[in-house]
């Protein structure tokens, strides 16, 4: 502790100069007088580090200089020397709150030394801990007086002693000093944090409550204040208003109810029903579809539509919008795999005015458009890993810059995409980015294509040749519909449509090329018209049964499994006739 100054008093002139000699050799600046009147003179003057005092002096004794000290500098250590067997005046000068104490004669100045430093040391200890609390009081006054919420106190009784300058300013300062409930109307609280018995558990107890005045909803933190002893002595209140973040929730809380009975309507609605909006069909399969759109519908996460060219992706998307509480906005449709790499940015994003030659206007991107709304994206595995990383970006909250500009935008659209590809095997291609994949593929849809679906097809059938004069569409006879069952449509649904569209101008059934007739069938019936000769019934049979068998090892390609199924026999049993009336197989 060098350089600390110190004050000796006592009356005893060689022990005082040997004392000052010896701490001056150690670098402390000394003061010395020889009885407590000088000495508190000098105390004031020079304001020493600390005081060492002899108890039993002339003039003003010990107690009184270190009472006097007490009073005028709480925080400046003491030191009392007494004689031998004075050891009643030493306890009482520690009561008195003397640091610590030695007795006459010194026979070590390293001992007392050693008491200094160690009181020097502590007292400088308690000045720090004293600033850090004045600089932390400091501080918690400045914040509080800044609160952009609302802060109040109360004493045991519930009545205000204090309020923030934002509280002031918002109820008045007439409700400084009346009962705290009263403040918001806080009755519900009066018999938890007003009660004289309230049982501290170091815990804040939270609340939000409503203002019936204007309305307005606080987040309510209760807390105590204690006292020195650890007893309440007051309670602070915190108020954080949450109108907004209670109205947002409300308005969730209603759209979340309405579509809940919305998804119950249409639950009921679909039941035994054969379509969803545009998209028919009757099948199971279809069923689950239309249950993963209401769900879809009811949420407002990512959705993949999957499923083979034609078989209805964009009717799904358009039907999830739909369903959304996105309905009232607009649903944006882009064809990734439709746009040049190079343009594919300024699509998405826009661009400004002078961005680039010929960017002769602000142009909005697709982000823009479907803003408040939904945006479609087919063939999503189309779009070039760049562009996936930039759209992850604004897809999770750090938003997008139109080309040439500076202002960052964040977007507020919902995500529907269609792919007919296997994009977790493209991950495995490194063609997407699997965040990108993560981000987008969180509701996934499911189509089936048309094979997989067949007893809908008169459904489909039905639905496409309603837009039609329906004067001029050619009947349609069970071979027909015979023919577009067991046909497997590749094109699923769009081939189904435009092979209708064919049927009803050429009136002719035309799948893709190969021409289907009547004639082209096998007329079983025909190939059984025989003439009677004299022949024995059962050799008149055989003949009609060789010939059907032929026509339809014909048919069929002379593919057994087929033709036995066609013919609705057991391969074996055709096997034996084949035998029977000798055919071979081409």
């Amino acid at each position: 502790m060098k350089n600390n100054s110190l004050l000796f008093i006592d009356d005893d002139k060689s022990l005082l100069e040997m004392m000052g000699k010896y701490f001056q050799e150690q670098d402390y600046n000394v003061f010395l007088a020889k009885d407590g009147v000088e000495g508190m003179e000098v105390f004031r003057k020079e304001k020493p580090d600390m005081v060492l005092v002899d108890l039993r002096m002339p003039k003003k004794d010990g107690f009184s200089v270190l009472a006097e000290v007490k009073e005028e500098s709480p925080e400046t250590p003491i030191v009392v020397i007494s004689g031998e067997g004075e050891m009643a005046d030493v306890i009482q000068a520690l009561r008195m709150g003397a640091w610590n104490y030695h007795t006459k004669p010194v026979e070590s100045y390293v001992i007392v030394r050693h008491t200094v430093e160690q009181a020097l040391q502590k007292a400088h200890l308690i000045k720090q801990n004293k600033a850090y609390q004045k600089g932390l009081e400091h501080k918690l006054s400045t914040i509080i007086e800044n609160f952009e919420g609302y802060i109040y106190t109360c004493n045991k009784d519930g009545i205000i002693t204090y309020m923030n300058p934002s509280l002031t300013a918002y109820v008045g300062e007439e409700f400084l000093g009346t009962s705290g409930p009263e403040l918001l109307s806080l009755s519900n609280v009066d018999d938890v944090w007003f009660s004289n018995n309230v049982e501290v558990d170091g815990k804040a107890y939270r609340e939000e409550i409503e203002n019936p005045a204007d309305g307005r909803w606080f987040l309510a933190i209760h807390s105590v204040i204690l006292d020195h002893a650890g007893e309440v002595a007051e309670r602070q209140v915190m108020l954080y208003d949450i109108t907004d973040r209670k109205k947002k929730l409300q308005e969730l809380q209603e759209n979340e109810e309405y579509l809940r009975q919305e998804n119950l309507r249409l639950r009921a609605s679909l039941k035994d029903r054969f379509r969803f909006g545009d998209i028919i069909g009757k099948s199971q399969a279809m069923q689950e579809v239309y249950e993963t759109i209401i769900n879809a519908g009811g949420s407002d996460a990512s959705v993949v539509i999957y499923g083979e060219s034609g078989t209805g992706k964009e009717l799904v998307a358009q039907a999830i919008h739909q369903n959304s509480k996105r309905a009232s906005n607009k649903l944006i449709y882009v064809n990734c795999g439709a746009i040049p790499e190079n343009l594919i940015e300024s699509e998405f994003f826009g661009y400004k005015k002078g961005a680039f030659t010929g960017a002769n206007t602000d142009k909005y991107g697709f982000l823009d458009l479907a803003t408040g709304g939904s945006l479609f994206l087919d063939e999503v595995g189309e779009i070039p890993i760049n562009m996936q990383v930039k759209l992850l970006r604004a897809l999770e909250g750090g938003g997008y810059t139109p080309i040439g500009g500076h202002e960052v935008k964040k977007p507020d659209f919902r995500i529907i995409a269609a792919t007919n590809r296997d994009l977790k095997e493209m991950v495995r291609q490194g063609r997407i980015r699997q965040d990108f994949l993560y981000r987008i593929h969180i509701i996934p849809v499911e189509l089936p294509p048309l094979r997989d679906r067949k007893e809908d097809i008169p459904l489909l059938v039905e639905h496409f040749l309603h837009s039609f004069d329906q004067d001029q569409i050619p009947p349609i006879t069970p071979r027909i519909t015979k023919a577009m069952r067991e046909y497997d449509w590749p094109g699923n649904v769009r081939e189904l449509q435009n092979t209708i569209n064919r049927f009803v101008t050429l009136k002719k059934l035309d799948f893709m090329g190969v021409d289907f007739s009547e004639k082209s069938e096998i007329d079983f019936q025909a190939g059984a018209e025989v003439e009677y000769q004299g022949q024995a019934l059962t050799d008149m049979l055989a003949e009609v049964e060789k010939k059907i068998l032929l026509q339809a090892f014909e048919k069929f390609k002379w593919h057994q499994a087929k033709t036995a199924e066609a013919l609705k026999l057991d391969p074996k049993t055709l096997y034996r006739k084949m035998k029977l009336h000798s055919i071979k197989k081409k």
